[in-house]
């Protein structure tokens, strides 16, 4: 029985790790045809440490998932540059107070 509880537990613990030393990156990136697209995606699935890459010819975006321990961020723009495209990394979205808008609402005062 507790053989049943240890093999269960293990991959709810691994996916918690996994998740943990992944991160995602999104670059804008000076691509404007179909070839630039498959350039990008030939070049980039074949780069340490990329889990999950999208490609969006449209937007001019390509959206990473990778293996923080293996690459980061600026590795991964580096090797997008190396195919002589203007790169730029988008900011990743941020939930604090300071980013929330403000209410428009007023009180008046008499």
């Amino acid at each position: 029985m507790a053989c049943a509880v240890f093999c269960l537990s293990v991959p709810a613990k691994a996916q918690k790790v996994k998740k943990a030393t992944q991160d995602t990156a999104t670059f804008v990136v000076s691509m404007h045809c179909d070839n630039c697209k498959k350039k990008i995606e030939n070049t980039l699935q074949f780069e340490k440490g990329v889990k999950n890459l999208n490609v969006n010819l449209a937007d001019k975006t390509v959206t990473l998932v990778y293996d923080k321990r293996k690459t980061t961020s600026a590795t991964l723009k580096q090797a997008i540059e190396k195919l002589n495209y203007t790169v730029e990394e988008k900011p990743k979205n941020t939930t604090s107070q300071a980013a929330k808008p403000k209410s428009s609402k007023t009180k008046r005062t008499k």
